[in-house]
């Protein structure tokens, strides 16, 4: 009986579980230097490759599923219909450890910005999106790199400015 009812939900689960494409990249602007191409001026864009996502059902607190991006920026696989909200992997790190991978430290070229803005990038979602049953497409989310900075959070270029 126990074995029936296993059945029964794992294929109830599965017809409402649907194929999702998602495409994950990051748009570099031009940073200054020699006077820019138009290809040069619209900054450069590359696929997050094998970056490592969270995805939380809106409302709720713990995660739903991590993905691991391909060297493409792509995960490809099953999701249910539903609202969702992304987080990059570094947003579940402490705050000590966030600290050291990026070098967020005042210095003569960077001020980092505390605690108190790493705790609220940490809390704050990188992206949301809604999912049905009408999806049929892969949909684009782009992190915005700063100049001098990249990703790096709460982290300012202070140093000299390129002309």
């Amino acid at each position: 009986m126990k074995t029936t009812l296993f059945i029964l939900a794992l294929f109830l689960y599965s017809c409402s579980a649907q194929k999702v494409s998602l495409s994950f990249s990051t748009q570099t602007p031009y940073c200054g230097g020699a006077k820019p191409s138009p290809e040069m001026a619209a900054g450069r864009k590359e696929p997050c490759s094998n970056l490592k996502v969270a995805l939380v059902k809106e409302g709720e607190t713990k995660i739903y599923k991590w993905l691991t991006l391909d060297a493409d920026g792509m995960w490809i696989g099953d999701l249910t219909p539903g609202n969702y909200l992304i987080f990059q992997e570094d947003k579940f790190l402490t705050t000590e450890e966030l600290i050291k991978k990026h070098n967020l430290i005042d210095s003569e070229l960077y001020r980092f910005n505390g605690i108190t803005c790493l705790e609220k990038w940490k809390k704050e979602a990188d992206f949301q999106f809604s999912f049905d049953e009408n999806w049929s497409s892969v949909s684009e989310f782009i992190f915005k790199a700063k100049c001098q900075v990249g990703l790096r959070p709460c982290l300012e270029y202070i140093g000299p400015k390129v002309q």
